[in-house]
């Protein structure tokens, strides 16, 4: 057992002692005496005395080995408080004895000493020690490490596997402060809290680590327990050592594994995170700071449990239902693409999984590859090529649309050239006049045709420049107007000027403006037969709107979008009724929504065809009013 019994040399005679503070119990045979070894009390008559029967008076009187008034004596000579030792006494018969373990108390009573024998029979200490033999041979075997202290913190017993974590003997520790005993392996904090729970009586515990001369450091997890005594109204505690050495070694271990792999990832470019999934259930386990910065996700508030009301509804869907068709078909990794509508960024998804089989875990490794620059540039790649594509089908249809629009006006020149030299032979100046006026308008329409071509070329390329100004629309639709009205009025057509308002401005190319309103009234005379032609300006909201209509022959309404293709018509070269290249209504169509406007047709076979420009209007001071007319 790791304890001792030791004297107290105390020679203080304030020492005092009071029955409150001794167990009197009947169970015990005990004897009071004085310094002169006079019998005060004695609660047994199992000494034998001078006379069988008789009462004793004197220690001196009683037999024993060790004699007890020698050692009632020494006590008295030493000053010493307390002594237990095992002493030998004969009965009354003088023949038998018996092995007791006596325990001496000395006591002050109102100025006088006295000394209290305690008695107890040998067997039952036995017992009590074979008791305590055995606990302290349980806990020694079963590597417990056991400290108890009283309630002056001063540690009275102590575990051999104790004293070896401490690295001191049970005569270095016995009956020193264990606040002293373990300060040198805290710090001011922990001793601070270690004194209050001892102070306050609380539960207490922490990692301490102590120096191993073999191991180098050893983590040991200390935990104290008080325990209160009812019968002798007094605490101890009781402290506990668990050696934590190896789960402190793997837990960083695991740390700086762990430290180590976010490194790692966090140094990966792509966004990159971990979803955990055990059965059905899933849940986030780790991210980059790639993933959270690439989605704006602040990593202090970020929820777990809730990782996908971070994220658009889609890719989580897409993403479920691939981890689900890998499950499905045992894929060890799926990839796709997926646009990102709220970063518009295209990425690469890439998921793969690792499986824990201990724990039926599967962690999916999902990566974002941003791929957005090289989506664009494979997307302008095919524009590129797409619009290649409609340049050599453009090359193509004036090729073949030019070896009529060519052919036809060069043929009517070679056989106006042999009429004029007949003519000229016969001196009929009167026709060579009237077929010259011929091979001019021949002429201006091919000019017009190469007008038209080249500047088709600038607009599908978009090379050409625009020079903005400010312009009042009433005046340039007035001057088309005058333009046009003797050629309406030749096919007996009604041709209409409705200017609604007479402030229409508009910052537009001036040129290019008159070019549109031009083509799309130079085709509705020429589609229209009979009937009527109206040109309509009016005042939108912040916009000018511009109609133009007929009640020519129209569009099929599925035509209509290819009307508005370079050189598309209606008819074939061989059927169709109307002269012309095809290109007006592009040409229209493509400079209104270069310059701003927005432009939009309607028609109806056989009953004639509207198309309404609106463009942005602005406010402009009129400095000079003027007058609109109908020619």
């Amino acid at each position: 057992m790791r304890s001792q019994t030791v004297t107290n040399n105390n020679t203080s005679d304030d020492f005092s002692g009071s029955p409150e503070r001794i167990n009197l119990s009947k169970n015990n045979n005990f004897i009071i005496v004085d310094e002169k070894g006079i019998i005060q009390y004695s609660n047994t008559d199992m000494f034998s005395g001078s006379k069988e029967g008789q009462e004793l008076k004197s220690i001196e009187e009683i037999k024993s080995d060790p004699d007890i008034s020698l050692i009632i004596q020494s006590m008295k000579f030493n000053k010493t408080e307390k002594l237990s030792l095992e002493i030998l006494f004969y009965f009354v018969d003088g023949t038998s004895c018996k092995d007791y373990r006596a325990l001496i108390n000395r006591i002050n009573l109102a100025g006088n000493t006295y000394y209290i024998l305690f008695l107890e029979e040998n067997d039952v200490y036995k017992i009590f020690e074979n008791k305590i033999n055995t606990l302290q041979k349980a806990l020694e075997e079963g590597q417990i490490p056991v400290l108890i202290a009283n309630d002056d913190y001063k540690i009275k017993y102590t575990t051999q596997n104790f004293e070896d974590i401490l690295q001191k003997s049970i005569e270095d520790l016995y009956d020193k402060d264990i606040q002293i005993i373990l300060e040198k392996y805290l710090g001011e904090e922990e001793k601070d809290s270690l004194s209050e729970a001892l102070k306050s009586k609380t539960n207490w515990s922490q990692i301490v680590e102590i120096p191993d001369r073999r191991l180098g450091i050893v983590f040991f997890d200390f935990h104290v327990v008080p325990i209160y005594d009812a019968n002798f109204r007094k605490w101890s505690f009781i402290f506990n050592a668990y050696d934590i050495t190896d789960h402190v070694i793997k837990s960083r271990v695991l740390e700086k594994n762990e430290t180590r792999l976010r490194t790692i990832i966090n140094n990966i470019s792509d966004a990159l995170f971990v979803i955990k999934k055990k059965g059905s259930k899933q849940s986030f386990e780790i991210g980059n700071n790639n993933f959270f910065n690439l989605f704006k996700i602040d990593k202090d508030k970020f929820l777990k449990d809730s990782f996908e009301d971070y994220l658009e509804y889609e890719i989580c869907d897409t993403i479920n239902k691939s981890v689900g068709l890998m499950e499905e078909r045992n894929l060890r990794s799926k990839r796709y693409n997926y646009y990102y509508n709220t970063l518009d960024k295209y990425f690469e998804v890439n998921i793969t999984y690792v499986e824990d089989q201990y724990d039926s875990e599967r962690f999916y490794i999902i990566t974002l590859r941003d791929n957005t620059d090289k989506e664009k540039y494979e997307r302008k790649l095919e524009s590129a090529f797409a619009k290649e594509k409609e340049l050599n089908k453009l090359k193509t249809l004036i090729l073949h649309n030019m070896s009529h629009e060519l052919r036809t006006p060069a043929n009517a020149i070679m056989g106006y050239s042999d009429i004029i030299e007949d003519s000229i032979k016969e001196q009929d100046y009167q026709t060579v006049y009237q077929i010259s006026k011929a091979i001019k308008e021949i002429l201006n329409k091919l000019i017009s045709l190469f007008t038209n071509i080249i500047e088709l070329s600038d607009v599908e390329s978009g090379n050409f420049e625009m020079d903005k100004v400010k312009i009042n629309c009433s005046q340039v639709l007035q001057s088309i107007y005058n333009k046009k009205f003797t050629e309406a009025i030749s096919k007996n057509l009604e041709f209409i000027l409705e200017i609604k308002d007479k402030e229409l401005f508009v910052e537009t190319d001036w040129i290019k403006f008159e070019r549109i309103i031009n083509a799309l009234v130079d085709n509705a005379i020429k589609f229209t037969t009979k009937g009527k032609v109206i040109i309509k300006a009016y005042a939108g909201y912040d916009n000018v709107m511009i109609e133009i209509s007929d009640t020519g022959r129209g569009i099929e309404d599925k035509k209509i979008k290819k009307m508005l293709e370079p050189f598309a018509q209606e008819e074939n070269f061989y059927t169709r009724s109307y002269e012309g290249s095809g290109l007006g209504l592009t040409i229209a169509y493509k400079l209104t929504k270069i310059m701003g406007g927005k432009f939009e047709i309607s028609s109806s076979k056989f009953k004639g065809t509207n198309i309404l420009l609106t463009f942005p209007s602005i406010k402009v001071e009129v400095q000079k009013d003027f007058r609109l007319t109908n020619a």
